[in-house]
């Protein structure tokens, strides 16, 4: 009996490269099928393209290095003078704001799919005095534009992500914030002063910047003897840029569930094409994969990332069933959301989700054995 994720990771990775294989040159095959399978199958298995925009100085180069997205493009800076705006054609767009979205960032996002995109409030320490402050701001625009706004700190993201924190700068910031005059952090100026060591505080906004700075100084003020490995978790917690990884994690994994789901559409319209006949089984063969693990677990995957019908999944923390029970509960679940009034594509997509697990069941159960 399979239990948890079984039905998922036992499915066998090369089931489709072996239908284009039998379908190129196996007995009653289709070459001309074979090449178009062949085809749809690079295009699901091409990387994907994620795209980070935005305006100019907004911190697009310095959000994609906090995400370590080294594939990722930055495209042209938006709304720029005598220039055209930048097509965002990507498989994933990070839109990456620095205050409140103006006319041309709504005309922009206004283009970007639905599922596809993730803004960013960059700069957020520069959004009122209190981080609680930028998180409202980032819920107000989220529901001005209905897409999830996240605010971080991309320079101390990256910072925290590039070095540690040196013994040298460890012991300035010690002595500074257990010394007898606090030192102002409203300001570069006002930090640095006029003070014999004026170089050492102009290092730690280089290597921290200044609401790093702040944020070090106010977790050695509880507790002087915090080591660096500590200010540096304490920095990256700050900054903001963990519930981002998280989402966009969360959108990547969606995306590429909606592109399995594209593939098993265009592998039905072959099927529909392959006509019957002088000992052709490139229907049967296509029709027959459809029916497999593989297939369901894809379209399973892809039905819950369909924007129309995933706030149905929202509680799940798994596509896969935890067990027998749950696998059955989700498949009931989801027939009632197949037989109700929906458009043509929800309603697919709920099918494949049920379909999918009605198979976890029946692994997961022998029943299906």
């Amino acid at each position: 009996m399979l239990t948890t994720t079984e039905f998922a990771q036992t499915r066998p990775a090369d089931q489709l490269d072996a239908l284009i294989s039998v379908l190129g040159t196996g007995r009653g095959g289709d070459p001309g099928i074979a090449e178009q399978l062949a085809a749809a199958a690079a295009r699901r298995r091409r990387p994907l393209h994620i795209q980070i925009t935005g305006r100019a100085l907004s911190g697009r180069t310095t959000v994609m290095g906090a995400l370590a997205l080294l594939s990722a493009q930055e495209t042209a800076p938006v709304d720029q003078p005598e220039l055209p705006d930048p097509v965002l054609d990507g498989d994933l767009v990070i839109y990456v704001l620095a205050g409140a979205p103006q006319a041309a960032d709504y005309r922009l996002l206004a283009t970007v799919p639905q599922g596809r995109g993730v803004v960013v409030l960059n700069k957020a320490d520069a959004v009122g005095a209190r981080w609680g402050e930028a998180v409202a701001a980032a819920q107000r625009h989220a529901q001005e534009l209905g897409l999830p706004i996240v605010p971080i700190v991309a320079s101390v993201a990256s910072k925290t992500r590039a070095g540690a924190v040196s013994a040298e700068d460890l012991n300035e910031l010690r002595r500074l914030a257990v010394g007898p005059d606090v030192p102002s952090v409203l300001a570069a100026d006002l930090f640095v002063g006029v003070g014999s060591d004026q170089q050492a505080r102009r290092r730690l906004i280089a290597n921290w910047d200044l609401y790093g700075v702040d944020c070090a100084l106010s977790a050695l003020r509880a507790d002087p003897e915090l080591p660096a490995s500590a200010i540096i978790q304490i920095l990256h917690s700050a900054s903001g840029i963990d519930p981002l990884h998280k989402l966009v994690h969360r959108r990547y994994e969606q995306v590429e569930a909606v592109r399995g789901g594209e593939l098993l559409d265009e592998l039905t319209r072959l099927a529909a094409r392959a006509v019957p006949g002088d000992g052709g089984r490139a229907r049967e063969l296509i029709e027959q994969y459809l029916t497999g693990d593989e297939a369901l677990w894809a379209g399973l995957c892809a039905g819950l990332a369909c924007p129309q019908v995933a706030h149905l999944a929202a509680g799940y923390p798994s596509p896969a069933p935890g067990d027998v029970d749950e696998a059955l509960a989700r498949a009931t679940r989801w027939r009632a959301v197949v037989s109700s009034d929906m458009p043509p594509a929800a309603r697919r997509a709920a099918l494949r989700v049920h379909n999918g697990y009605v198979r976890a069941w029946e692994r997961m159960s022998s029943a299906g054995l």
